[in-house]
């Protein structure tokens, strides 16, 4: 199996975002009432896997045009 590094490295990118975001929220978990807490980090959550969707999709175009660009050079290769 072929590791993916394309799409690890937006994972990476992704991940690091939110993080820094989560770390943000718990400065407030102090002063702030647990309910808003709660709809905050569901908030974030749901973005997160709203970009982990947009990564899938990227990463798939991003590999077809990989596959392709194999494809033309092995047609490339043979008519030679």
């Amino acid at each position: 199996m072929k590791i993916n590094y394309n799409k690890n490295k937006l994972i990476d990118t992704c991940l690091e975002t939110y993080y820094a975001t989560f770390a943000r929220t718990l400065d407030t978990a102090d002063f702030v009432p647990e309910k808003y807490n709660k709809k905050i980090l569901a908030y974030i959550f749901k973005n997160m896997k709203r970009q982990f969707r947009k990564i899938d999709k990227a990463d798939r175009q991003y590999q077809k045009g990989v596959a392709r660009k194999e494809r033309e050079k092995k047609k490339a290769r043979n008519g030679q």
